[in-house]
């Protein structure tokens, strides 16, 4: 007949004082109390010793020390470990799963990814710092308050929808296409990284209205000169009236006249060599310049000359004004 392990109780366990050698009080089913030497600090720590399923390999876990983790506690735990053992769960490796997930949980949220992959996507495909630092404006505003703490592989399409509707009730159509084409490259890239099983955001555009295409009207060569003599009498910095002059006789585009650096800028030939990351299509571009363009950087050199961009900030002068 087999021999029934007599319980403990907490007299019994407050009663037994660390000794030489090591102690070990059994309360049945696997569970044991040992009281370490008293030359190694004589703590109390549970142990729970089991059969591994399959193997039937004896082996044993930690659950904790005395009295932090009470008699009647990790006699709990102990039942829920022989549950999981019934139904052929090692609790070990049970354990080591659910702390993988929280891990995986606390570290792979939305905010977290997108910062992998907006650093990717510098590196790979060769957009700026500022384009970068613009995108990840745009999720701050209108995506993290409400989704960056998520973990990515909770996140569902009903809500990416309910926490983007406000952004289509502001009327703001083109930042909603704009956040929606992000967040799918987002979770597109979490795809291939095996953090998630599919893309929420598939397909979510078609759930929201479509922002109608608005042409800037261009300015009539007609209307050229009044606009001139409007500048030129605007209550506006020189160095903001210099810019706009700028894009207008170089003939660029507002996010490229704005990165003029000094250092690019060959004023013997007459040439501004715009380098390849500044530029729309990622290839460098040559701008002849012409004498009234000169002029324009003969009157910012006093300005900014000692500095790294032409139109610096004026709030933040080591960085070019904004677009």
């Amino acid at each position: 007949m087999a021999k029934i392990a007599k319980k403990l109780t907490d007299t019994e366990i407050k009663s037994t004082k660390p000794a030489d050698k090591e102690i070990n009080l059994f309360d049945g089913d696997g569970l044991i109390l040992r009281i370490a030497p008293l030359a190694k600090g004589g703590k109390k720590n549970w142990y729970f010793r089991y059969a591994v399923p399959v193997s039937k390999k004896r082996t044993k876990m930690s659950l904790g020390t005395y009295p932090h983790l009470t008699l009647a506690k990790a006699r709990a735990l102990r039942d829920e470990y022989l549950s999981f053992l019934a139904n052929g769960v090692d609790p070990q490796v049970h354990n080591n799963d659910k702390a993988k997930a929280l891990k995986s949980a606390t570290e792979h949220t939305l905010q977290a990814v997108a910062r992998k992959w907006l650093d990717e996507k510098v590196k790979t495909s060769g957009i700026s710092q500022d384009h970068a630092a613009d995108i990840w404006r745009s999720l701050e505003r209108n995506v993290f308050p409400g989704l960056g703490n998520v973990p990515i592989n909770e996140i569902r399409p009903k809500l990416l929808k309910q926490h983007l509707d406000p952004i289509e009730q502001r009327g703001v159509l083109e930042t909603l296409r704009r956040i929606i084409s992000r967040l799918n490259e987002i979770f597109r890239w979490a795809a291939t990284e095996e953090l998630i099983e599919f893309n929420p955001a598939d397909n979510l555009g078609q759930r929201f209205s479509k922002p109608k295409k608005q042409n800037m009207p261009a300015l009539p060569p007609s209307e050229l000169p009044r606009f001139m003599e409007s500048l030129t009498n605007a209550s506006i910095r020189l160095e903001t009236r210099m810019l706009i002059e700028w894009q207008l006789l170089t003939w660029v585009r507002p996010g490229e006249a704005v990165r003029a650096r000094w250092s690019d800028i060959d004023t013997t030939n007459s040439i501004w060599n715009i380098p390849a990351e500044f530029m729309k299509m990622k290839k460098p571009h040559k701008v002849p310049l012409s004498k009234e363009a000169l002029h324009i950087l003969e009157l910012m050199k006093s300005i900014s000359g000692h500095r790294e961009w032409v139109f610096p900030s004026i709030k933040a002068p080591l960085n070019h004004m904004h677009e």
